[in-house]
């Protein structure tokens, strides 16, 4: 049946051949040129040619072989599926005629969506005149946008007309459906209403008729929400690019630029001496922040291929842009900050030259620069000498997880200082003040608590916050220790034996009403459950107090022996005598467990991976007369302990091998002991200040 089209140039009626398939014909009224793609799509999908859409029956009346008809009833039935089995073999089907309807939309024949007519053969005059009168009102104009097909099939029509294969055309005003091409069968206009989930859709038409179309094809679903969106009137008609999928090397490519915004941060962290741990992060936290951007843009961003990769590339230009802006900002502000500091210092002091002859200057000094951290100047000059303190140096330690140093000094004082400071910019910050010399510094397991020995107790502090007035808990030696139901202490009272609960939240806020440092009462203070009062000592006050690493209570003898009360007391045991000389020192390794004392006779015991028995070794400088063990100090890692005897020697050994790496004797007497940040870093505290020596540096010293 000829398919009816328009001439755009005449406007005449014509009628174009079934089976055609050129894509364009001449009019034979005006000889004019016609798209006859784009005179089907102006023709067949226009809005006035859906008005017939919902007229259309097709009567047929089911014979049974060798018997009578049955009454003639028209009904509507469901166009064949292409999945539906074979015809019944008793059954014949015998069509009503059929009107002649010459413009009729809807096929009556070949109702299989799966074939195409033949192609015509080749010809020039393809299009005849239509015998209809030209209308007087001016034929519909192609369309300007270009119909968006997609396969679909019709599972439900509650009119009984349709169900089976088709093909959805979307159109500006509204949506076809077609089992032969360029012959819509059903129309929806958008605003229609339509609901649905995934790959199906449910159309409510005029006379509460519901059609239900299911999109075939592997982005079916996202046609279907498309069309969807498109019928509600909040999206245009769809294109091919909306249902094209992401291509799988975009989300390389994503991943690609993100690597790329990482590089700039580790190595601008470099280049501008901010170091690694500075750059590590940043660049951690730019590429996560560029992945997420990149990968949205490529499963939400409905464009071109072209389109995204530029998108994606533009994320990755504005990361780089912020980050260098803020590191010119930052490193510009530190420079200042120096050339700030620098002017404040008074002019050195010019004093004339004398009348002897000059001696020869000496050669230039290579310019220091100062905004390196004092670990940074340590490993490349070797040393690092801080500035004097108030008195001398009595206690030095490193918190957990070494981010700043807390030292002690003889006048009660204390000062903090962070190892991410600048030596020149940042001076040293003031600590908590005690009322007598510092002997010690501990801190609890989480590093915000620390522990001050001094004269007649132990002063307990928030150190990053310290009050005016810390909290003094009577008594020594003193010791503190973690466990599962609270932070409790060890202390030695007369000639008793005292283990309390540690009063966290009184530390933190002490009473500031107290004159003077306010000692802990009684009353505020809580026995543990498993602790039967105070536990007498019977005239052997302890020379040390410590807590072994498996929550054991140790304490020594005057005779060397080691002895342990276990977690609460009340009876002791002798757990070493390999020492024969008093301990007075200790240290602990959180990292591995282990456990180390020292006695005067320059032997040191070392308790390996929680035992409850030392390997003794001499660490001291005289094996004749072996000096007294002064300090001791476990690396952060816990694969080196540094010991530092009487006679001013400083060994570090190496646990695995049993080997000293370094042995060097100091010129001043070694007053505080302890590790850096890292393995590599060693602190000294010698007379007012504090050095920090790079290990290998140190070891080449006399």
């Amino acid at each position: 049946m000829p398919i009816p089209i328009t001439c755009p140039a005449c406007r005449a009626r014509l009628k174009l051949p079934p089976g055609c398939a050129k894509k364009k014909a001449r009019c034979p009224k005006c000889h004019a040129r016609v798209d006859l793609a784009a005179a089907l799509d102006a023709t067949a999908y226009h809005q006035d040619s859906a008005a017939s859409l919902s007229e259309f029956t097709v009567p047929e009346l089911p014979v049974l072989a060798g018997g009578a008809a049955k009454p003639p009833t028209p009904f509507k039935p469901s166009n064949p599926s292409p999945s539906a089995g074979p015809a019944r073999a008793d059954t014949v089907v015998v069509p009503l005629p059929l009107p002649d309807r010459e413009e009729d939309p809807l096929p009556y024949r070949d109702l299989n969506p799966a074939a195409r007519p033949a192609a015509a053969p080749p010809g020039d005059e393809l299009l005849t005149l239509d015998e209809d009168p030209i209308p007087l009102a001016p034929a519909p104009a192609p369309a300007a946008q270009q119909p968006f097909r997609a396969p679909a099939q019709v599972m439900f029509d509650s009119a009984g007309l349709f169900t089976g294969a088709c093909e959805a055309v979307l159109v500006p005003h509204g949506l076809f459906l077609e089992s032969v091409p360029y012959r819509p069968f059903l129309y929806a206009a958008v605003r229609t209403p339509v609901s649905g989930t995934g790959r199906d859709l449910v159309l409510t038409l005029g006379g509460l008729r519901a059609v239900t179309i299911r999109f075939l094809g592997p982005d079916g679903e996202r046609v279907a929400d498309d069309t969807a969106a498109f019928l509600a009137g909040e999206r245009p008609v769809p294109t091919p690019a909306d249902a094209r999928r992401t291509p799988l090397w975009l989300l390389s490519l994503a991943v690609i630029f993100a690597l790329g915004l990482a590089a700039g941060p580790l190595v601008m962290g470099e280049t501008t001496e901010l170091g690694s741990r500075l750059g590590v992060p940043t660049a951690a936290g730019f590429a996560a922040v560029g992945l997420l951007a990149n990968v949205a843009v490529v499963l939400l961003l409905r464009a071109s291929v072209p389109v995204k990769v530029a998108a994606m590339a533009a994320v990755a230009a504005l990361g780089t842009g912020v980050f260098v802006a803020a590191v010119s900002a930052y490193v510009a502000g530190r420079k200042h900050e120096a050339e700030q500091a620098r002017a404040a210092e008074p002019p050195p002091l010019v004093l004339a030259p004398p009348t002897p002859p000059q001696p020869e200057p000496p050669p230039p000094v290579a310019p220091v620069n100062r905004l390196l951290t004092a670990q940074a100047t340590a490993l490349r000059d070797g040393v690092f000498t801080f500035d004097d303190g108030p008195d001398e140096v009595t206690a030095v330690a490193v918190t957990p997880g070494g981010k700043a140093m807390i030292a002690g000094y003889r006048s009660g004082a204390t000062r903090v200082w962070r190892f991410d400071q600048l030596p020149l910019v940042d001076p040293f910050g003031t600590g908590p003040r005690v009322d007598g010399p510092v002997t010690g510094i501990r801190f609890d397991a989480t590093g915000e608590l620390a522990f001050f020995a001094t004269t007649g107790g132990t002063a307990a502090v928030a150190w990053n916050d310290p009050p005016e007035v810390p909290v003094k808990i009577p008594g020594e030696p003193f010791a503190a220790f973690p466990f599962a139901n609270g932070e409790r202490f060890a202390t030695v009272r007369g000639n008793a034996l005292t283990i309390r609960y540690l009063p966290t939240a009184l530390i933190k806020r002490p009473d500031t009403q107290a004159k003077g440092y306010p000692l802990l009462q009684p009353k505020d203070e809580v026995i543990p459950i498993d602790v039967k009062g105070q536990i007498p000592l019977g005239g052997q006050r302890p020379t040390f107090l410590a807590w072994h690493p498996t929550g054991k209570l140790l304490g020594g003898h005057a005779d060397g022996s080691v002895v342990s009360w276990g977690a609460a007391g009340p009876r002791f045991e002798v757990v070493s005598r390999d020492h024969k000389a008093a301990v007075r020192v200790w240290a602990a390794s959180p990292a591995t467990g282990d456990f180390a004392t020292g006695d005067a006779a320059g032997i040191v015991g070392l308790w390996a991976n929680k035992a409850m028995t030392p390997k003794v070794f001499s660490a001291t400088s005289s094996i004749a007369a072996g000096a007294e063990i002064k300090h001791l100090a476990f690396s952060p890692s816990g694969t080196l302990l540094a010991v530092a005897d009487a006679a001013n020697v400083v060994w570090v050994w190496h646990l695995a091998t049993m080997k000293p790496v370094v042995q060097v004797t100091r010129p001043t007497t070694v007053r505080a002991l302890a590790f850096g940040p890292t393995d590599d870093l060693i602190l000294l505290g010698t007379g007012r200040t504090f050095e920090l020596w790079h290990r290998p540096e140190l070891a080449k010293q006399p």
